[in-house]
């Protein structure tokens, strides 16, 4: 098998993790393998016990492996693996879907034919208000139909997979202290703003985005359920914060 440059980076919680760990195949299923695939698991959450009986339990796919840290939310799925992988690009993925084959290789794909510019499967399309201000998430383009960009425009939303080149966000992204004022639960949004300060566009890999199916009995604690109600105060905090209006500029549709 294919092995590309680029490492596979998620998350998940004490809730969710077993069923997570026991639907990885859907990793070695892939048509290419990444250069490393790491889970990052916050080292609080996991006592020395529950990490033993997971290694015993749900043996891991060929070259992926198991990394605590300390927890930094929804976040934590991105921020250790710009860090320890730096210089190779990292793809982001959630621990209650489970991926086609192909998944990994088109969003590569995608990558390599435009390599300046953030790539996922699935994005809304930001809209502004009469006064300039952002138009509440809700009435948003949702999913972007059609439109697959460069754009700033563009908001990937981590759920189907988003790839990160290198250098594609602000170094601001590491200011923790701020992410937990401004953004604490909305790791899309928080990314995004970094994003934005970097001068990086988003692009999908198809012009319609796609959504693939949630591992049964994964919704019980899903992250939109929290950030429900919410994304418009996040995002309010980190625009004002960062001064992002003026930052948001149609680069190809």
């Amino acid at each position: 098998m294919q092995i590309v440059d680029i490492v596979l980076s998620v998350t998940s919680i004490p809730e969710r993790v077993e069923l997570f760990l026991a639907e990885l195949g859907w990793l070695a299923r892939q048509s290419v393998r990444p250069r490393a695939a790491v889970i990052w698991l916050g080292e609080e959450l996991f006592p020395p016990e529950r990490r033993r009986e997971l290694a015993e339990r749900f043996p891991l796919p060929e070259g992926a492996e198991v990394r605590y840290r300390p927890d930094l939310g929804p976040q934590t799925k991105l921020l250790y693996a710009l860090r320890e992988f730096n210089g190779l690009p990292v793809v982001t993925a959630d621990d209650d879907l489970a991926y086609p084959p192909y998944w990994l290789e088109e969003l590569y794909a995608s990558y390599r034919a435009a390599p300046g510019h953030i790539h996922c499967y699935r994005a809304h399309r930001i809209h502004l208000g009469a006064d300039g201000l952002l138009a509440p998430y809700s009435d948003w383009g949702w999913l972007a139909p059609g439109v697959r960009g460069p754009s700033q425009l563009l908001f990937p939303t981590g759920t189907s997979g988003t790839l990160y080149p290198p250098g594609a966000l602000s170094e601001h992204v590491f200011d923790l202290a701020a992410m937990r004022q401004l953004c604490p639960t909305a790791d899309d949004i928080w990314f995004k703003a970094m994003a934005l300060l970097q001068g990086t566009a988003a692009q999908k890999v198809r012009a319609e985005s796609l959504e693939f199916p949630h591992i049964p009995g994964s919704e019980r604690r899903m992250l939109w359920t929290v950030n429900r109600g919410r994304n418009d105060a996040q995002l309010a905090a980190v625009f004002s914060h960062y001064r992002l209006y003026k930052l948001l500029t149609v680069q190809g549709g």
